[in-house]
């Protein structure tokens, strides 16, 4: 049985370790990543505007799929999942790699080895007594780690490079903790409110109220130069702190962050709307006011007339998608729905203020679905003026910054600092000198050729024109 459990444990650690695997889940989190582009998130959409844009079906099938939250949906947390195991194995396995290579020392290499390497120079001639003092000098200067053996010098620096690439990926496992240390215990939101309005904040012992809020134009423009929102702070029933907040100068409190996000009309969320309402015989049954999100009754016809969604702005995409083109009322246009006394959708259209428009969506409905019970007809409306407020709670900030500051130190140690080694070997007449460096770094032939010119210049041979070694 343990011999079973060790080949279980070997192939999984193989298939976690795998480089497929890796660019497999990769490939599959960026092509989330790009649905998530196409797909506006909860985090900064409402609802109102997922149901103008997708309608009812549309948003229900999208929540279902849970396309609206990406990042918390359970198949991107299981590819997290998955990664960070493969990148924590990937991990250890160059780690127990990168330690043996730490370990391993330098060894002495015979005379007729060393000229064999690329690059290698010998100085001919006499050589002095205190050459290898001399020669181990010059190298500590340079950084060099030297060991002295009976025929020669050992010398490296920069073998901790090695852990630069093991550095990059402990690093890319700390972000990853620290993304989700937000998503655990983070707190982001796209707050619509209005003036008076009291924000509850979930797991806050706080709340925040929106005293007022105006814009600012460059001088004589209209164009808006500055949003700007003053909040309050309410701890335990008392005021504790007021503040006016503006683009990149948010509220700070507790952890949270409240920004100036949006400014406008809130057509979308908080419109009043008056609809003319008539039955299909051209009877009329009156006006009736009604908000987005709720509805009226109707009670000669025992109806309800849902009002679902407001468009200051109404188009439709190539795919029929209804959507406001701007938040100016240039096509206004309110989706509603209608119920009998049972609960029972009898129908549902779109009214516009423009008559053409009216007229065009009526023909086409007859056209496709033929005739309704009720002509539905938008003749007034009005909403509220709203600050957009983006709040965050963002506790794994803070662990994500170090662990892009550790993936900087990384690269860095990676790219520019190479394990570099250089052996000296004395024999009869000459000294012979041969560098190497990981990866065979073209850069360190010039160093090599320096360190070389150095030596002769310590006169360590009598005659120290240096040979050049061909192979």
């Amino acid at each position: 049985m343990s011999a079973f459990f060790r080949e279980v444990a070997r192939d999984l650690y193989q298939f976690f370790t795998s480089v497929t695997l890796a660019i497999v889940l990769l490939s599959l989190i960026a092509l989330i990543g790009l649905v998530s582009t196409l797909i506006p998130q909860e985090t900064f959409t409402r609802e109102v505007d997922y149901i103008a844009r997708y309608g009812v079906e549309g948003y229900t099938l999208l929540k279902q799929l849970q396309l609206t939250n990406i990042f918390r949906s359970w198949y991107f947390l299981f590819l997290m999942a998955l990664f960070t195991l493969n990148l924590a194995a990937c991990t250890y396995k160059r780690l127990t790699a990168s330690w043996r290579y730490w370990k391993l020392p330098m060894s002495p290499i015979p005379p007729e080895g060393l000229r064999r390497f690329e690059h290698a120079r010998v100085l001919s001639g006499a050589v002095a007594p205190d050459a290898a003092q001399s020669i181990a000098k010059l190298l500590r200067r340079h950084g060099y780690r030297v060991h002295e053996y009976t025929s020669g010098l050992l010398a490296e620096k920069w073998r901790w490079e090695r852990f630069g690439i093991d550095v990059f990926h402990i690093s890319l496992l700390i972000v990853i903790f620290g993304g989700l240390a937000t998503m655990l215990f983070g707190y982001r939101t796209f707050e619509i409110a209005h003036q008076g309005d009291i924000i509850q904040i979930p797991g806050a012992d706080f709340t925040v109220r929106v005293n007022r809020f105006w814009s600012e134009n460059y001088p004589n423009s209209e164009r808006v130069m500055d949003w700007r929102s003053e909040l309050t702070v309410i701890e335990n029933g008392k005021e504790v702190l007021t503040k006016t907040i503006e683009v990149n100068a948010p509220l700070r409190y507790k952890g949270y962050n409240f920004y100036q996000s949006a400014f406008g009309i809130d057509w979308q969320g908080a419109a009043r709307v008056t609809l003319a309402l008539s039955r299909a015989d051209g009877t009329e049954l009156g006006e009736f006011v009604g908000t987005v999100g709720e509805g009226v009754e109707v009670p000669s016809e025992q109806i309800f007339v849902k009002i679902g969604a407001f468009l200051p702005d109404f188009a439709l995409t190539e795919n029929f998608i209804a959507y406001s083109r701007t938040q100016r009322l240039q096509n206004p246009a309110v989706f509603v729905e209608v119920y009998d006394a049972h609960g029972l959708r009898i129908m549902r259209t779109w009214a516009f203020a423009r008559p053409e428009m009216q007229r065009f969506w009526e023909t086409a409905m007859h056209s496709v679905g033929g005739q309704t019970p009720y002509t539905i007809k938008l003749i007034g409306m009005t909403a509220p003026e709203f600050t957009g407020l983006q709040i965050t709670k963002d506790p794994g900030r803070p662990i994500v910054y170090f662990g892009f500051l550790f993936m900087i130190v990384g690269m860095l140690v990676h790219l520019y600092f190479k394990h570099r080694q250089i052996w000296v070997a004395f024999a009869e007449g000459e000294i012979i000198i041969a560098g190497a460096v990981r990866n065979n770094l073209r850069s360190f032939a010039e160093e090599f050729r320096r360190l070389v010119e150095e030596i002769r210049r310590l006169n360590v041979v009598t005659e120290s024109e240096p040979e050049l070694v061909t192979h």
